[in-house]
């Protein structure tokens, strides 16, 4: 046994990072334990340097806020541009290695224990009370114990592990996922020159609601660029590479591969790419195996053709290929309520509150062949529902990352401002749940709302 606390945050993603933050900040003795060596989860080891800013509706009124925003203020100000990026509907965007030392920074300045570089093996479960984790290191085999715990591993590996009934999609073409890498030494500023002179050549209205005038404009202002999902097939460059016979349709198990999101930062003379997909089962070590092997080899593949058809990259390198596969759906709780998209587009209010969240619509703007889609922000917020947070059958367990609670669809609540609320949500609850010695269903909710009033997500106005 290597001790107790009152909170336990399995997973080290945003989720987990702001849960632990929450827990540690309302006032209880917090672990963090993560099976990488670093912390940020997708946001860094799985080199998605970017968080799509749905922070704000189409009439720029605030939806996520306290430790979800404060998140973002801190890469961005790493990065040198601070705030400025809430002027704009870009994406927020910074260094990977910057944002390690960020998060990590963050969690010891609330205080938070961490343990890197562990796996969680089992659960310790006595009559339906999720009473503990068993963890695997370098250490042996170890038992941990808390009041409760925090399930920000993305795929519900803990709630699988204490029993609790899941979800998992019933489709292979649901399972969508993606391996990231990065090119250093590239002229960021002459890849954006290119779309000054050739405007066509940037898909506006794709990814993000925006002109190439309002990207451009956060390039000179914040030194970030956003190149949009499924751009890359509408540029005559990528067509003409693929004329030519250069870009693989397909590398491995990786297809789509002219589908390449960019994210440039003219400071560090990098991008970083999110392209091609794997139809697999996120869950199945064989297949993920296989999907990154198959993934690093498309890493280099495609950086050649880069350097041959894109202004800028002439003399770019692979700096990076991800560590882990970016997995977008694996397994979800069958919680006590279930989140359906018609509430988060409806702007649903609810008495169980615990988080105020902007919802976003996939509509189809760009007039290319086979364009894919732009995210409209929505009109108006809706709040996150406490009991949605919480599987059946289990006590003293509570989700904290956005996939994995109990959601009719969980591609609805996957991006990183969204999983940051259901974190500070789910690690605020839990404080206050082993604060006050109640069960987590039937700690009081106001209790839980002042907590995070006080932590900044302003659900009480």
């Amino acid at each position: 046994m290597r001790g107790s606390w009152d909170v336990i945050v399995a997973g080290g993603g945003l989720g987990g990072i702001t849960a632990a933050v929450a827990a540690a900040r309302t006032g209880v003795k917090t672990l963090l334990i993560e099976r990488n060596t670093c912390v940020g989860g997708v946001a860094t080891a799985g080199m998605c340097c970017s968080i799509f800013n749905c922070y704000y509706t189409a009439a720029h009124r605030p939806g996520s806020q306290g430790i979800p925003m404060e998140i973002a203020d801190r890469l961005a100000a790493a990065m040198g541009y601070g705030r400025k990026w809430r002027e704009h509907k870009g994406h927020i965007i910074y260094d990977l290695e910057k944002g390690k030392l960020v998060l990590q920074e963050l969690l010891e300045q609330a205080g938070v224990e961490l343990l890197l570089g562990v796996m969680v093996s089992d659960a310790v479960v006595e009559q339906n009370v999720l009473k503990g984790v068993i963890i695997e290191s370098k250490s042996g085999r170890e038992l941990l114990v808390a009041r409760n715990v925090v399930d920000a591993t993305g795929d519900a590996d803990v709630a699988f592990l204490a029993g609790a009934p899941l979800h998992q999609p019933a489709e292979l073409k649901a399972r969508l996922h993606s391996l990231c890498f990065r090119l250093g030494n590239v002229d960021v500023n002459a890849f954006i020159d290119y779309f000054r002179r050739n405007p066509d050549e940037y898909p506006a209205m794709m990814d993000v609601e925006w002109t190439l005038e309002e990207a451009l404009k956060q390039y000179d202002e914040c030194g970030t660029f956003l190149f949009p999902h499924g751009g890359g097939m509408q540029m005559k460059v990528f067509q003409q590479a693929k004329a030519d016979g250069a870009m693989p349709a397909q590398v491995g198990m990786h297809d789509t591969t002219d589908a390449c999101q960019m994210h440039g930062m003219r400071q560090a003379g990098m991008v970083h790419v999110v392209t091609g997909y794997v139809k697999i089962d996120g869950l199945d070590a064989r297949e993920v195996s296989q999907a990154i092997c198959d993934g690093r080899r498309m890493a280099f593949s495609l950086a050649e053709v880069y350097r041959r058809y894109l202004p800028g990259f002439e003399r770019s390198f692979v700096a990076g290929v991800a560590d882990n596969l970016g997995l977008r759906a694996t397994r979800w709780i069958d919680g006590d309520f279930v989140l359906t998209p018609g509430m988060m587009a409806a702007g649903m209010r609810c008495a169980d509150a615990v988080g105020r969240l902007v919802p976003y619509r996939n509509v189809v703007r760009h007039p290319g062949q086979n364009a894919w889609g732009v995210q409209e922000m929505g009109a108006d917020t809706f709040e996150l529902p406490y009991q949605c947070l919480l599987p059946r059958m289990i006590d003293g367990l509570i989700m904290g990352a956005g996939r994995s609670i109990s959601i009719a669809d969980p591609w609805q609540l996957r991006v990183m401002a969204h999983t940051m609320s259901v974190g500070q949500a789910a690690g605020a609850a839990a404080a206050v749940s082993a604060l006050t010695g109640t069960v987590l269903r039937r700690t009081e909710n106001g209790k839980i709302q002042d907590a995070l009033n006080k932590l900044g997500e302003k659900l009480k106005q």
